[in-house]
């Protein structure tokens, strides 16, 4: 329970549990009735059927806005698979909050039901009812995780690729290094500048220089200055800007210049 989680990436990926889990809920009780439903919701001079719909509603916008702080976080907490049960069992506890909230006030017209009344039914028929589709998802998360840590095991290491991790060691971009021009630190971040289909690209994920170093220098990347490495073999010339300060000029036309510290120039005059 403490492998890290992997789950599909994006608010997007996960808006499939905002649909799969209340439309279980809806036909799971609307086919089989279960802890007396029919009877406590035939309230408010509406049917039990309208009541269902309603909760379902409830228990969607729950889900919703649920996993999309849970996609928020996963980009910067490491989840173990007992966070995420843990995320999955407060998702529960948070929608019976709710449809507590829902079935007490209906009840108003009948003398009203204590508040926690209420949100002990809820939360047994919400537990009662989802733990099958959540169950049944957690499950089939396992099965996709050994999977891909087969797949993994029986490649062969990219050798001669940079891999950039953020800064929970997860593994963000694969790239060849020809293709970099020059890595830049941005506050917590660093960004990547790096050519795809001749078109050029960034990437920016949460790291620091220091955690660069090694692969830096491993695969002829040089330092330029404190914020900036960059790749010699992308570099045209080293030209003095008006203020004296150095920079260098790119083959490919359009590129920002990048500053050279006085420290570093040699060692980057001598690469060219």
């Amino acid at each position: 329970m403490n492998t890290p989680l992997r789950v599909s990436k994006g608010y997007q990926n996960q808006v499939k549990y905002a649909v799969i889990l209340p439309a279980f809920f809806f036909v799971f009780i609307f086919i089989y009735q279960p802890f007396s439903f029919k009877e406590w919701y035939d309230i408010g001079g509406k049917s039990w059927t309208f009541h269902l719909l309603m909760m379902t509603l409830i228990v969607a916008g729950v889900v919703a806005l649920t996993r999309l702080i849970f996609s928020f976080l996963y980009k910067y907490v490491p989840f173990k698979w007992w966070h995420y049960v843990l995320w999955c069992a407060g998702e529960v506890l948070s929608m019976s909050f709710f449809l507590a909230l829902y079935t007490s006030l209906f009840y108003l017209k009948r003398g009203g039901m204590p508040y926690f009344n209420a949100l002990s039914y809820c939360f047994e028929v919400s537990f009662m009812t989802l733990v099958y589709p959540y169950l049944i998802s957690i499950l089939m998360r396992v099965i996709q995780n050994k999977s891909s840590d087969l797949a993994d095991s029986g490649k062969e290491p990219e050798e001669g690729l940079v891999k950039f991790y953020d800064e929970h060691k997860r593994l963000k971009l694969t790239i060849d290094p020809s293709a970099i021009l020059f890595v830049s630190a941005d506050g917590n971040y660093i960004k990547i500048n790096y050519l795809e289909k001749d078109q050029v690209r960034s990437y920016q994920l949460r790291n620091s220089m220091k955690s660069f170093e090694a692969d830096a220098k491993k695969h002829g990347l040089i330092r330029c200055h404190r914020s900036f490495y960059v790749n010699p073999r992308h570099v045209k010339v080293l030209s003095r800007g008006k203020e004296g300060m150095i920079y260098t000029e790119f083959i490919r036309e359009g590129i920002e210049k990048i500053p050279v510290s006085k420290q570093y120039y040699d060692q980057l005059a001598d690469m060219l």
